[in-house]
């Protein structure tokens, strides 16, 4: 079992690249707080923080891939197990097509039910990579999650 999502982004690869390994970036789309090292055996830290304080958590790892304006492959740690996460960005137009895989998945109801949570909390957070790098906006603050967020500077 596979999850592939793609977008279509406004930004250029370059910027799209650096919104998912730049640390500050990050943390005005995905995660509360971000640590990043962006280049192949490069460590990261990315934290959750919710109103909840009992659904906070954070991922760590080392970077497989991180080829600027191309790629960013790293380990995603779920309650089952480790899986994959690669990230392709394609230049399309003036913008980029990302597609995202989520892979590694094993088998089961248990499993099944950690794809569907993935599937869903993946297509929120690219549409608010899109929100973010094509209109300066973060939709986290309106989403039922309860998510702590770092509040966008005011565009100008």
């Amino acid at each position: 079992m596979t999850i592939e999502i793609r977008r279509m982004l406004a930004a250029t690869p370059e910027r799209v690249f650096h919104a998912l390994t730049d640390a500050d970036d990050l943390s005005h789309w995905w995660t509360t707080t971000a640590e990043s090292d962006p280049r192949i055996g490069g460590s990261f830290s990315y934290g959750f923080e919710f109103e909840d304080a009992t659904r906070d958590h954070t991922y760590t790892g080392t970077y497989h891939d991180a080829t600027p304006a191309e790629s960013v492959s790293y380990p995603w740690q779920t309650g089952l197990g480790e899986t994959t996460v690669d990230v392709r960005l394609r230049p399309a137009g003036t913008g980029t097509e990302l597609t995202l895989v989520h892979r590694g998945w094993g088998e089961g109801a248990d499993w099944d039910e950690a794809v569907s949570l993935h599937e869903q909390g993946w297509g929120f957070f690219l549409d608010n990579l899109v929100a973010y790098l094509d209109r300066g906006e973060d939709l986290r603050p309106s989403a039922p999650m309860g998510q702590k967020t770092q509040r966008l500077p005011q565009q100008a």
